[in-house]
C-alpha cells in the first residue's frame, strides 16, 4: 500500500463485533501502482471450544484503478452465512469474455459470474497484487514472501472452509 494508507479497526454495530476498512470504514486504500484496494472485513467474538476468538462475518477485498467503485478489476466476497444461493467464497472478475459461453437470465456478463473458491486471505491478495498486477512493495520480495507464506499458512491452518454453495 502506499505509505499515506492506512486501515482502521472500529467497533461494529452490535456488541461484540468489530470492523476492519480503509478511511472513513468505507474509502479504499492507495497503492504504490496508482490503484486501489477496497478492503472490509467485519469481525465477531465468538465462543470456541479453545475460548473466545475473533471470527470473521464478512470479508471483501476489491482491487479498483480509481477511487470509485467504478473501475473495479477483481472482487473477492466472502460471507460466513450467506443468506442466498451464492457460495459463501467467491470471486468476480470484470472482464470481456472472448467465447459466448453465458446463460440468459441474471448472469448477463463475467462479472455477474460468482466463481466458488475457498477462503481467500489477505496475504493471498497482496501476492496477487505484487505478482501478477506488479503493485511495488515497500520492502523488497525477499522480506515480504517469506512474511507472506507464514502469515499465510496460520490463516490456512485456521481458516472456516465453506462449501462451494448451499448445503440444502
Amino acid at each position: 500500500m502506499h505509505r499515506s494508507g492506512q486501515l482502521k479497526l472500529k467497533t461494529g454495530p452490535r456488541a461484540g463485533t468489530f470492523n476492519i476498512a480503509g478511511p472513513n470504514l468505507i474509502g479504499p486504500l492507495p497503492l504504490r501502482d496508482g490503484g486501489f484496494l477496497r478492503v472490509t472485513v467485519s469481525l465477531v467474538l465468538a465462543n470456541t471450544a479453545d475460548g473466545i476468538r475473533m471470527k470473521v462475518e464478512e470479508a471483501s477485498y476489491q482491487y479498483q484503478l480509481d477511487e470509485t467503485n467504478d473501475s473495479w478489476v477483481f472482487r473477492y466476497d466472502y460471507e460466513r452465512n450467506p443468506p442466498n444461493h451464492y457460495p459463501a467464497g467467491h470471486l468476480h472478475i470484470r472482464g470481456t469474455l472472448h467465447q459466448e459461453c453465458l446463460p440468459r437470465g441474471d448472469v448477463q456478463q463475467l462479472e455477474d459470474v460468482h466463481f466458488p473458491i475457498l477462503r481467500c486471505s489477505i496475504e493471498a491478495v497482496i501476492r496477487l497484487l505484487a505478482e501478477q498486477f506488479q503493485v511495488r512493495c515497500n520492502t523488497p520480495r525477499s522480506y515480504w514472501r517469506p512474511v507472506l507464506a507464514l502469515s499465510e499458512d496460520l490463516f490456512l491452518a485456521m481458516a472456516h472452509r465453506p462449501l462451494s454453495g448451499p448445503a440444502k
